[in-house]
């Protein structure tokens, strides 16, 4: 049982990794110095993709939380 939960963490912690770093990002970093401007039509076509990104995201470290919780409990 302790191994399943280890393999568990270990996938739950590479499907965040994984999920947050293929999110685009929030802010404009750098481009703003520059004075480029944004898209709204842009940005808002990756809406979906970046909401899906951050509900996986989220399962992963809810999955990640309650499989420590039960392996904890266990030992």
């Amino acid at each position: 049982m302790v191994s399943f939960l280890s393999i568990i963490l270990v996938i739950a912690s590479i499907v965040i990794i994984v999920a947050v770093t293929m999110q685009d990002p929030k802010t404009e970093g750098l481009g703003a110095l520059s004075g480029t401007q944004t898209n709204v039509f842009g940005k808002s076509a990756h809406r979906s993709k970046n909401e899906l990104l951050d509900k996986v995201a989220i399962a992963g470290g809810v999955l990640l939380f309650l499989a420590s919780i039960i392996m904890i409990a266990i030992k």
